[in-house]
């Protein structure tokens, strides 16, 4: 394998949390909402961010970090229904649901999270249906909850806008884009990583800088664009295509056209 391609290995889409980088604003996060937790006043969460800002990355970090001292429950398909939900949140604490009265389901389920530490954490939460938002809202309504809900930014501020949550006590975590510096940081810490020293060479500032602003800061399409280059470059060198061997403002170019980044 070339060190071209290995490289590229390194920014493929995963969720692997001992690869997740520490934004200013990701590390903020986690800080509030370990605040809140050692507090006993349980509301709803709200984590707000663009697509590809590291929302359901940083979920799973938190479900790491804090399996241990909590039981946490990550829901990472929000197609579900009041009863589906409360049938989960059961069987989580070893109890086997019996029928489908949900007002009885809701009361059983309230009264067993009131005595719990535990976190309920809900991804790509504008999708549900807006029955699924109000039952969330009773529950926590209760007190007996604690709930985040990881939403996209223009679908998530339209839906806190609504009155029935509007008017309910949330907190609201956002996270921002990558910074310049935090770019140039990642980019030379996953390369380190790999033994390719080389290739941060070859990386000049520049070019590290141009890829942050096609990506606009956004950490999903910022890697895209390094993994689409990097195999850009072993295809180049493989077939011996000059003047197109070396990281170059040409190939990043190349590169976030073949990410749909950017167009003709």
């Amino acid at each position: 394998m070339s060190k071209w391609l290995e490289a590229a290995t390194r920014f493929e889409e995963r969720r692997d949390c001992s690869d997740y980088f520490e934004m200013q604003s990701a590390l903020s996060a986690i800080a509030k909402v370990q605040t809140l937790l050692s507090g006993t006043f349980r509301q709803m969460i709200f984590l707000i961010g663009e697509p590809g800002s590291g929302k359901t990355f940083l979920l799973n970090l938190l479900h790491e970090k804090m399996e241990h001292e909590r039981q946490v429950i990550l829901i990472e398909t929000p197609f579900i229904t009041p009863l589906t939900l409360l049938y989960q949140l059961l069987r989580h604490k070893g109890i086997e649901p019996f029928g489908d009265d949900i007002e009885q389901l809701r009361q059983q389920t309230t009264q067993l999270y009131t005595q719990s530490d535990h976190l309920i954490m809900i991804d790509e939460a504008q999708l549900l249906s807006t029955e699924m938002r109000e039952f969330i809202r009773i529950l926590s309504d209760s007190k007996a909850f604690w709930f985040i809900l990881a939403m996209h930014r223009s679908e998530g501020e339209s839906i806190l806008r609504a009155p029935h949550f509007k008017s309910r006590p949330h907190r609201i975590i956002e996270l921002s884009s990558l910074t310049p510096i935090e770019a140039k940081n990642y980019i030379h810490r996953e390369l380190m990583r790999m033994g390719f020293s080389e290739i941060i060479d070859e990386l000049n500032p520049k070019l590290i800088a141009q890829a942050h602003r096609i990506s606009e800061g956004n950490f999903r399409n910022f890697k895209k664009v390094f993994y689409h280059l990097f195999h850009l470059l072993h295809y180049t060198n493989t077939h011996n295509k000059a003047p197109y061997l070396r990281p170059s403002q040409c190939t990043i170019t190349m590169a976030a056209m073949n990410a749909e980044l950017i167009h003709d």
